[in-house]
């Protein structure tokens, strides 16, 4: 417990298991963790990450969610000896796998909200709150799943994640990751071996300063190292990461997108929770909505952002410089506290849809080839999943190809991460494709400012 009125109720809420959405890291500007408070004052709305009780209080609030309380459906199981953990650590949700080496399979699934996420929506947020996030308790997750699942303890954990989940889950400082010249302090293109928080983790190699094992886990599952087409590999995530190439030779970078993609930093945004919008089409003067649940919609998600961005510019509603044509924002719904997409939050797409397309282009132009040369585009990640091609290419998030072309996928990090915790081969040939990798980064890269501005339009490529 900690001392009276030293910590925020947000702190306090996570020490007890709950998460409030926080994704300006707690310094008070998302008002996203409002909640109402009862106390010795009366009833009152306060920001959780800015106020500190110095007294016993109850909260109320719709947006309280689980954090690192994952357990399975019915009791624990027995501990069995031939389960192990796979897992994706991202930035946003942990991806958990019990994998059966007996029956060759997945015998239970569970997702979670990384316990880190009430310090900030992105890695740089997490790495300047090191000591604190470094609590936040990573292993703990593992563990309690591995407990429910019936998976020993001892046994060793598969394990994917971009560099700064990686150093975190290792035990190693993030904070060069932090400051120029962004170097990892752990080894590049080879396999790793770390026991620590009482869990013994194999993690795939990392490709690069900021291109993680998931990343590797992914290209493992697509399987566009094998094959001679020239093949891209696209994970929109907050930490977005591009992959261009085939059996020859792979181009690999990572770019800032931003979790607009995954529904924060947005004034109605939200993960794919029940009552968010997850698609949309515009016809007879109105949008018709996709709510996750049904009803009427209470945020929007990623899949619902992509396709109201790109349906409002198909109606003229919005220009492909992203100025709304006429209002300060386009309102979904007609309750007292309609949702809402404003111009800031189309602004927040732009960056994230630029910053995807740019990473895109200047691979592209790095190889020699052109956006029409590319034989097959996978698109993974919730967000990827969930998204409709056809407004990916509308406003200009991806190139301008045949949709047949673009395949989506659910997790393939965490699929990457189970194949390798049924053949152990794998992690040899991730580090043969490694050792092939060159990663391009952007922020050297002399075109890319250019690129990038260039690639804020919305409208489909040239």
């Amino acid at each position: 417990m900690a001392p009276r009125g030293t910590h925020s109720l947000r702190e306090l809420l996570a020490d007890a298991g709950v998460s409030l959405p926080s994704d300006c890291g707690g310094v008070g500007t998302c008002g996203k963790c409002r909640v109402q408070i009862v106390d010795a004052v009366g009833v009152r709305s306060v920001l959780a990450c800015q106020f500190v009780p110095t007294a016993p209080v109850a909260v109320t609030s719709d947006e309280v969610r689980p954090v690192g309380r994952v357990g399975l459906r019915g009791a624990k199981r027995p501990v069995s000896s031939v389960l192990r953990l796979a897992a994706d650590i991202g930035t946003t949700t942990i991806s958990l796998a019990a994998v059966d080496e007996k029956q060759r399979r997945v015998v239970a699934r569970q997702e979670t909200l990384n316990p880190q996420v009430i310090y900030g929506a992105d890695v740089v947020s997490r790495i300047a709150a090191e000591d604190k996030v470094s609590r936040a308790g990573l292993g703990r997750v593992l563990l309690r799943f591995m407990a429910d699942a019936g998976i020993a303890s001892e046994r060793p954990v598969v394990a994917v994640g971009n560099t700064v989940m990686a150093h975190f889950l290792m035990g190693r400082s993030p904070a060069s990751l932090g400051e120029f010249p962004y170097e990892s302090r752990l080894p590049m293109s080879k396999s790793l071996t770390s026991q620590h928080g009482g869990i013994w983790t194999h993690m795939l190699p990392l490709l690069g300063s900021f291109v993680g094992s998931d990343c590797t886990a992914a290209i493992l599952a697509s399987g566009m190292h094998r094959t001679r087409r020239l093949s891209l590999l696209v994970d929109a995530g907050t930490n977005g990461e591009v992959v261009l190439g085939n059996r020859e030779r792979l181009l690999v970078t990572s770019t800032a997108a931003g979790p607009a993609f995954e529904g924060a930093t947005l004034a109605c945004g939200s993960l794919a929770q029940r009552g968010a919008v997850r698609a949309a089409r515009f016809g007879d003067g109105r949008f018709i909505l996709d709510v996750v649940g049904g009803g009427e919609p209470k945020s929007i998600c990623g899949s619902g952002v992509l396709d109201l961005v790109a349906e409002a510019t198909r109606a003229g509603m919005v220009d492909a410089s992203g100025l709304i044509i006429n209002g300060a924002r386009l309102d979904l719904s007609a309750a007292p506290e309609p949702v809402h997409i404003s111009q800031a939050d189309l602004r927040e797409v732009q960056l994230a849809k630029g910053a995807i397309a740019a990473a895109i282009r200047i691979l592209l132009a790095e190889w020699g080839a052109a956006a029409t040369d590319l034989e097959c585009v996978h698109v993974t990640g919730k967000f990827g999943a969930a998204m409709n091609p056809a407004s990916a290419v509308r406003i200009g998030l991806l190139p301008q190809i045949p949709l047949t072309r673009i395949r989506r996928h659910g997790n393939l990090a965490l699929l990457g991460a189970v194949r390798a915790t049924l053949d152990p081969g794998l992690f040899i040939e991730a580090e043969r494709f490694a050792a092939h990798c060159r990663e391009v980064r952007l922020s050297e890269h002399p075109q890319f400012e250019q690129t990038f501005v260039d690639s804020m339009r919305l409208e489909p490529w040239n």
